[in-house]
């Protein structure tokens, strides 16, 4: 009894105690940001310890997803003092966006607190002198391309994720998406970047009206891709182009795969520059009329999208029907066409299914397209998975490669489908490609992907951030709730382990699914 007593007193002073520093970072941010712009809610800070695809309740054994906070910063200035308490008190800080990625980026792995940078979403300046806009990191893409649209202009690319995903958010993950074909990546829209640094300061980098080389202008690119480690975005110059006289989409439907990919490298061979070319098998499909959605019954498809004018239009669409007649393509209607372009924003809906999606993203070569299809297909077997590939093409030697699965993230067996993102980066290695990202579990690949060049990058990382509080567990170093490094061997090994489990008789995932009787409701 009295060892129960003991234990009762030890558990009611640990209470206490973390009730007391609860209560002191609330008044310590509310001081900063005030009171209506700060939450400790346990509810409300739930909400915050997952992103696109939520993660198993029981990753909390080895992360801290929950954070000690949420604040919601409206200045640099604020940011800065944030930061500046956060170095303080030694709590890590997570920034995030849309949280629209899939690999646990905008995920704490120590608690700490969590910057919602969304109260940050203005458009500064719409320079049209200079053909520039300047924006806060919290605006969406979606908004920022009707904002420009009104007047007359388009973003060069945007994430297909373009109505939650962030300015800051996308930038923070190097991304590709629409428009990449033509315009490059994220890295190839900005002209300049405000940061704040993980000791305070306030910098910023590049030139905001003319594209610059010299030395320092092009640190705005090393923080691209930084999934949020080196510090925050707080202010951010684009490109901008005159809207073209029109987007004209095209699809192309195959019998195969292997025919899909031949069309795709005679595309990306010619003289032709579409805006955007993405493509689906048939998985894809079918599961959007299990949800009681039109589409056609395909084996694959390619959905593109030109812009120009109608007369260059018209010739370069005539080019594109020569290349995939050659390649036993067929042409679709401009209905369904149109209908495929406009719900690029919404191929993630199949999510509904699940109800949870597991996206898995990798980069390779062209030449490569087929075989990664292939070897995704074997995986998909494998595990048993309820699972379509999609992806877009990225640059002329370069496919996003797409994959999702269904699953069911309120289910232990769930956890094992998480694999899944590691075997096709497996694949995208072995492919001469890479994954897409980093983000909570695969830090690991850092050695892989850079060689020696990952100790540099480390050590840049321990010099600007020496108290380890910008976004730890990321990128360079995986990390648990308690601060140990996860080996890159034993992260490979429970991948491996999970994917060997989720192929055992039995442990097949079975989502429910509620399918409309009316095909044609939207």
């Amino acid at each position: 009894m009295a060892e129960e007593a003991s234990a009762e007193k030890r558990n009611q002073i640990e209470n206490d105690t973390a009730e007391i520093i609860h209560t002191e970072l609330f008044e310590s941010l509310a001081k900063i940001v005030s009171e209506s712009r700060v939450s400790d809610e346990t509810l409300e800070r739930r909400l915050y310890g997952h992103d696109l695809a939520p993660l198993p309740k029981m990753m909390e054994m080895g992360f801290k997803m929950l954070p000690d906070a949420v604040v919601r910063p409206k200045t640099a200035l604020e940011v800065s003092r944030i930061i500046k308490l956060a170095v303080e008190k030694q709590l890590p800080v997570i920034p995030r966006g849309g949280a629209s990625w899939a690999l646990g980026g905008a995920v704490p792995v120590m608690g700490g607190i969590v910057l919602d940078l969304a109260t940050m979403s203005s458009i500064i300046e719409i320079d049209e002198e200079n053909l520039t806009v300047t924006v806060e990191p919290g605006i969406t893409w979606a908004d920022l391309y009707r904002a420009l649209l009104r007047k007359g202009y388009l973003i060069g690319a945007y994430p297909s994720s373009a109505l939650a995903a962030t300015v800051g958010g996308w930038i923070n993950t190097g991304g590709v998406g629409v428009g990449s074909y033509k315009y490059g990546g994220v890295e190839k829209q900005i002209l300049a970047l405000e940061m704040v640094l993980p000791k305070g300061e306030i910098i910023t980098f590049g030139s905001p009206n003319v594209k610059s080389g010299s030395f320092g202008d092009n640190l705005r690119l090393f923080f691209t891709g930084s999934e949020g480690t080196l510090g925050i975005i707080t202010k951010v110059t684009l490109r901008i182009y005159p809207a073209p006289e029109e987007i004209r989409p095209i699809a192309y439907t195959f019998l195969n795969t292997k025919d899909m990919c031949e069309a795709i490298s005679d595309i990306t061979r010619s003289t032709i520059t579409p805006l955007h070319i993405s493509f689906f098998d048939k998985n894809h499909f079918d599961f959007l009329r299990q949800m009681g959605k039109e589409t056609p019954e395909i084996d694959s498809m390619i959905v593109l999208a030109l812009e120009g004018t109608k007369v260059s239009l018209d010739h370069e669409e005539a080019a594109l029907d020569i290349i995939a007649r050659r390649h036993g393509g067929e042409k679709q209607d401009k209905k369904l066409s149109n209908h495929e372009w406009e719900e690029r924003f919404f191929e993630m809906r199949v999510k509904r299914l699940g109800p949870t999606i597991v996206l898995a993203e990798g980069m390779i070569p062209v030449s490569k397209m087929h075989e990664m299809i292939t070897g995704s297909s074997k995986v998909i077997k494998r595990m048993k998975l309820r699972a379509a590939i999609t992806g877009m093409v990225s640059d002329r030697n370069t496919v996003t490669f797409m994959p999702y699965c269904l699953t069911d993230e309120r289910k232990f067996r769930s956890m094992m489908t998480m694999s899944f993102i590691k075997k096709i980066g497996d694949l995208a290695f072995k492919a001469g490609g890479r994954p897409a990202g980093l983000g909570i579990f695969f830090a690991s690949n850092l050695k892989k992907l850079h060689a020696n060049g990952a100790n540099v990058m480390v050590s840049v990382k321990s010099m600007m951030d020496p108290h380890d509080i910008m976004n730890p567990g990321k990128t360079t170093e995986g990390m648990t709730r308690f601060g140990i490094p996860i080996p890159a061997f034993g992260m490979n090994l429970g991948m491996n382990m999970m994917a060997f489990m989720k192929r055992l008789p039995g442990m097949r995932i079975k989502p429910k699914m509620k399918v409309i009787q009316n095909p044609h409701t939207e």
